[in-house]
Formats: structure tokens, C-alpha cells, sequence
């Protein structure tokens, strides 16, 4: 009987593997999943040599070890914003070919049949910051209306300083150390042992939000820097930000003959900086707080590296031919896909939207490490991925976890090497460089929980870096003493959050 239930998940994967081609494009998935894929109990590993498999059939053979329950035809209400199309990430009406679509309806079914519930979301508000509000409302009128929460991550100091929030370390079923919850921000968003804010695989745009180190092959290769010596350089260690500078500063090409520097000239690297200038810090694993054992809050933005790295980026933006500073947020994005950007910080969405029609072909890498003696490479995200929290009022919380864990754990096993597959043009499963490569920049994610109470809390901490490189003469060491002044005077009421009741 084993045998034939591996027989048979293996031929399931194959069938799944089949159908990821380019979103947008054809294709077809009846839903159907064998017992032991729908169900993501049984742990087979052992009688397959894990090796030979590539990253989705690894991901697709990961069980959840939860129950099988049937909970009757209950619906798993999501409250999340109308401003965005992030709701498809929760639910999509129907199949229709697409193939990032296709995955998440897949999965709600799978979910849906599984536990005999019905998943559904309930858009509210017009703007992003209009959900969070919603649902602070919700919680003061006493109403168990939604089992979850979803919201921007800059925005969670709204329904976290209200109190609105059940802590996720209580819920049954929630086990924070499997690959599916993202460790790196939920320890980070972790203060006092409480977590009311959670990152997940269920929050898609947790992903399509990430950064990394965009690369145009047609004209790297051109310089001599073809995808594997460069995937090398990952793999050994040597991809810093030094490298990265020797590579780039002089790569520029007059495209129209004038004489002058300007937009549609080729550059080695160019970006406007508001959103990428954000993940530099991260990248150099400088934190810019630390969460102590104590639930105390360190700030660590201040040191040696810190200093070291904005005078290195000034003098590396402000001195090289081959860097352009473009004007409008999200500028790099345009002018990647037109061609004249040989490397560029971007998110992962950008693979969905700007670059989908790109003639030149392009592939991805991590943000460089400082040095060599780094051990990993990092990254983090535009602050507009959603986060979920569960509200006070919710009577089941066994529900709320059995769901919630089962859909994140299945987005894990099948959305996002689905959302991989386009933004790699398919390469995902099919090429191991390509593949390592996104798993690697995934794996260093890092959430600071500065950036969710930034606004109100942290004198705009997560946006400081940023803020210095746009203000050129701006002082570090004057600038610094004010902000640290500033969070010192809002710390208390920033802990009493996370007091214990």
C-alpha cells in the first residue's frame, strides 16, 4: 500500500509540474491532488531519495501534521483591503488559465474539501490604512465577524496599540517552526513573548514584495559577467557590495550620443531611492533594533558599520559613471524592462507586472553581503506586504489555527513555487541555479518590527537610512540624536503593548 500511495503522489506532482508555464499563459488543473498530497499527513520521505527531487517536488511532499476535521460547512471569514488586488492572494472567484490564479484556487479548494469549510473574504475600506481601522471597530463592538485579519505591515501599530489583537503564540495548531511561517519576521515581531502580527505563506505579497538583485543577462554578458559567474560568486561567498561597486561603476554606455547622463542611457545600476534604499542596512546584516531575551528593545542602528555603509553608498552614487538616480518611486522597474539597466534592486512583483513583456532575458540574485566574513545574504521587503492578526473577538480558535496553518501551508507546497515559476519565466522547476537562488534570497528575509510601528513609535527608524542617502549633507551623528531621542521618549508606551495582562 505504501508503494502505491508514493506511486501515486509522485504521479500527482509530475501533473502539477506539468501545467507551470508562464502566467498569463495556458493552462489546466482540474484540482484533482492524491489522499496523501489533499491531506499533507502522511510522511513519505522516507522512502524516496530526496535528492533526485527537485525544490517543488520537496515542497510538495512537506506534511503540515495537522487533524483531519470536519468543521460542517463553516466559513473562514478574511477581512482585508479593497485598494489592492492583494485579496487574490486569499480567494479567486475562478480558474481562468493564469497560472498564479490557478494556484490559489487550487488551494482554497483542496482547503474547502480537506475540512468541509467555505473560505471567503469581506474587502473593507477604500485605502490601505482603512482595514486596520475596520478592524479596531470591529473588536470595540464585541463582533465575532472574521476569523482573520489582513493588513499592510507599516499599519500594524493601529490594531496592535489598540489591543485588537489575539496573541498567535496561544492558538492551537500554529507551529511557528515550520517552513510556511516566515522565522525571520515572526521573532523579529515577537516582543515580550507575544506575536499579534504574523507573516506567513499565506500572505503572497510577504514574497512578491521582497527584494532582490535584478540582472539583465543580454548585458552582463556583454561585460563579461555571465549568470553562473555571477550565481558563483553567490555560492562562494564573494558577492559583496565591494564586488558589486568594482562591477557596476563604470558600466555606462551613452545610448544616444549627447554627451549627457540621462534616463535613457545604459547604466551598470540605477534605482529611485525611497523603497530599495531600505533593504542596504538589511543586506549588511546591520539590525537596526534587536529584540533582547528580556522583551526589551535594543536600538542598534548606530555603529561602526552603519556609518561605513552610508558613506560607501554616497560615495559610490554620487561618484560613479555607471549609477543613475531616477525621479519617480518605482522608476528602476521601467527602465529594467526597457533595457537600459544592467543590475537593479527590485521586488518580485515586478516580475508579475513591468517586466512580463521584457524582450531581454534577466534572472535574479541576492542584495550583496558587506563583506566576505558575512555569513548570509539578506534581504526584506517593501513595506506594503500584508500581515495578518486574529481579533479578540473570535470564539474558535481552534478553527482559526487548523485553517489558518492549513492554507499557509499549502501556499508553501504549491502558490509560491507557482508565483517562483513566473518570475524566474518558468525556470523554477526546471533549473537548479535559478531555482537555489530564489530559495536563497527567500530564506533571508528579515521583517524589523520597527517598520510596523515606524510611524508612530520609532521616529521613522525603518526609513532613515533611506532619508539619509536622499539628503546627501545631512550629518549621521546629529540626525541619529535626534530620532534615538525621540523613540527613548515613546518606548514605555511602545512596551506597554505587550504587557502582560
Amino acid at each position: 500500500m505504501k508503494t502505491t500511495r508514493i506511486a501515486a503522489w509522485l504521479l500527482s506532482v509530475l501533473t502539477v509540474a506539468s501545467v507551470m508555464t508562464a502566467c498569463g499563459g495556458d493552462a489546466s488543473n482540474d484540482g484533482a491532488v492524491t489522499d496523501n498530497a489533499q491531506k499533507g499527513t502522511d510522511a513519505v520521505t522516507e522512502a524516496v531519495d530526496t535528492a533526485e527531487l527537485t525544490e517543488l517536488q520537496k515542497r510538495q511532499m512537506t506534511p503540515d501534521n495537522l487533524p483531519e476535521k470536519d468543521w460542517g460547512g463553516k466559513e473562514f471569514r478574511i477581512i482585508c483591503s479593497e485598494e489592492f488586488d492583494f485579496n487574490e492572494e486569499f480567494w479567486v472567484e475562478e480558474q481562468n488559465g493564469d497560472q498564479c490564479n490557478d494556484a490559489v484556487y487550487a488551494r482554497n479548494e483542496k482547503i474547502e474539501s480537506r475540512f468541509n469549510v467555505k473560505i471567503s473574504i469581506l474587502p473593507q475600506g477604500t485605502t490601505r490604512d482603512d482595514t486596520p481601522k475596520f478592524f479596531n471597530t470591529m473588536v470595540m463592538a464585541g463582533d465575532d465577524a472574521a476569523e482573520l485579519c489582513a493588513y499592510v505591515d507599516y499599519m500594524a501599530y493601529t490594531p496592535v496599540g489598540a489591543g485588537s489583537c489575539m496573541d498567535w503564540t496561544e492558538i492551537e495548531h500554529i507551529d511557528l517552526t515550520q517552513p510556511w511561517h516566515n522565522k525571520l519576521a515572526n521573532d523579529g515581531a515577537t516582543i515580550n513573548g507575544k506575536l499579534f502580527t504574523i507573516c506567513s505563506d499565506l500572505s503572497v505579497s510577504s514574497m512578491t514584495y521582497t527584494y532582490a538583485m535584478f540582472f539583465n543577462t543580454k548585458i552582463t554578458n556583454n561585460y563579461d559577467m555571465s549568470p553562473d559567474t555571477l550565481y558563483d560568486m553567490v555560492r562562494n561567498g564573494e558577492w559583496t557590495i565591494d564586488k558589486f561597486i568594482e562591477l557596476t561603476k563604470e558600466l555606462y554606455v551613452d545610448a544616444n550620443g549627447d554627451g549627457k547622463k540621462d534616463e535613457n542611457d545604459t547604466y551598470g545600476f540605477g534605482y529611485q531611492i525611497t523603497n530599495p534604499g531600505d533593504v542596504w542596512l538589511t543586506a549588511f546584516d546591520q539590525p537596526l533594533t534587536v529584540v533582547n531575551q528580556d522583551g526589551t528593545l535594543e536600538l542598534t542602528f548606530m555603529s561602526e558599520k552603519t556609518e561605513a555603509a552610508l558613506g560607501k553608498i554616497r560615495d559610490y552614487q554620487e561618484g560613479s559613471l555607471g549609477f543613475y538616480e531616477y525621479t519617480t518611486q518605482y522608476d528602476e522597474e521601467i527602465f529594467f524592462a526597457n533595457g537600459t539597466l544592467a543590475f537593479s534592486p527590485m521586488r518580485f512583483y515586478a516580475a508579475f507586472k513591468a517586466l512580463r513583456d521584457m524582450k531581454d532575458t534577466y534572472s535574479i540574485l541576492p542584495f550583496p553581503k558587506w563583506d566576505t566574513e558575512q555569513e548570509n545574504y539578506y534581504t526584506n521587503a517593501d513595506d506594503k506586504f500584508q500581515v495578518f492578526s486574529v481579533p479578540k473577538t473570535v470564539s474558535d480558535t481552534e478553527f482559526v489555527g487548523m485553517i489558518f496553518e492549513a492554507l499557509s501551508a499549502e501556499s508553501y507546497r504549491s502558490v509560491y513555487p507557482a508565483y517562483y515559476d513566473v518570475a524566474l519565466k518558468g525556470k523554477y522547476s526546471s533549473d537548479p541555479s535559478t531555482a537555489e537562488m530564489i530559495d536563497l534570497i527567500m530564506s533571508g528575509r528579515k521583517f524589523e518590527v520597527s517598520f510596523q510601528f515606524g510611524e508612530k513609535h520609532f521616529a521613522r527608524l525603518p526609513y532613515l537610512f533611506r532619508d539619509l542617502l536622499l539628503s546627501p549633507n545631512q550629518k549621521l551623528a546629529s540626525k541619529w540624536a535626534t530620532v534615538e531621542k525621540s523613540i527613548n521618549k515613546k518606548l514605555d508606551e511602545f512596551y506597554s503593548q505587550f504587557a502582560d495582562e
